[in-house]
């Protein structure tokens, strides 16, 4: 099972309560017809999480798995150790748990093979799997839904002529030069459901600093994982900046956003590595 072989490095504490996902049927796989194509994770306070999503067999389904067992491994562990009132984690890194998830998938694909392609097929992953959509589509998402906010705040009108017009706006602003923005990718902005769960686009990208910088407490401190399931069980009872010092993470300085952008530097480098290794 590839989900439990890549949160093995949190140890038995952490493995035994996901464990159950298996044997308790947390999870809704059936990929039925009208079926929402997406993956969810709720939690009623001390039952058990439960998760939906549609399982077809790719290894992007393994992701979307990893991905909830993240949440429904923080509800476990905050549920357990604080009050209703505090069980539920901050929306600012509500998704930390499940991209740091994410990213012992991608650490586990990566070493548990010798063949340089499939350790460069991983990384890859890493980088169009959990970064570029999490930590860059979600960042413009946010950066569009700010700008359309501000302008409802200010008394405005649009319709989706002007919607289209701030997201090719945004787009722009960010790639530059370095790739041609079409009309067509102004159209982006309709198909994201988040838009309608409040500011919460936002947070992939602020939840993916704190789970990097844990990711990269794990591999480099003895203390790592018991650090990090310190943090999944403080839930909602501290503030954001004090749940990430818990993991070293000082998220009142750019320092986790500088080590985020270093860690992706260091990814593509390593995939520049392994294909020199195949000899392309």
């Amino acid at each position: 099972d590839l989900v439990m072989k890549s949160v093995e490095p949190l140890g038995q504490e952490y493995c035994q309560e996901v464990a159950r996902y298996q044997e308790e049927r947390w999870v809704d796989f059936a990929a039925n017809s009208g079926k929402d194509s997406g993956g969810y994770a709720a939690d009623p306070y001390r039952v058990h999480p439960y998760v939906l999503m549609s399982w077809t067999g790719r290894l992007s389904d393994v992701y979307t798995l990893i991905h909830e067992i993240g949440h429904s491994g923080q509800f476990i562990f905050s549920d357990n150790h604080q009050s209703y009132f505090n069980a539920h984690m901050s929306t600012y890194y509500v998704e930390a748990p499940s991209t740091f998830n994410e990213l012992l998938l991608s650490d586990y694909l990566e070493h548990q093979s010798d063949d340089p392609r499939q350790k460069r097929f991983a990384l890859a992953h890493r980088l169009t799997d959990t970064y570029f959509h999490n930590f860059i589509t979600h960042l413009l998402e946010a950066a569009f839904q700010r700008k359309v906010y501000t302008l409802i705040e200010e008394g405005e009108t649009f319709g989706a002529s002007k919607l289209n017009s701030i997201m090719k706006e945004v787009l722009t602003d960010f790639w530059g030069d370095a790739i041609e923005i079409d009309d067509d990718a102004a159209l982006t902005w309709m198909r994201q459901a988040h838009y309608y769960m409040g500011l919460y686009s936002y947070t992939y990208s602020a939840g993916l600093v704190i789970s990097t910088a844990g990711y990269l407490h794990l591999k480099n401190s003895e203390n790592g994982a018991e650090d990090w399931l310190n943090l999944l069980k403080s839930g909602g009872s501290k503030t954001p900046l004090e749940s990430a010092m818990i993991i070293g993470a000082d998220i009142s300085t750019d320092k986790p956003l500088r080590d985020t952008i270093q860690f992706l530097s260091d990814t593509v480098d390593q995939i520049i590595a392994y294909s020199a290794q195949l000899g392309e």
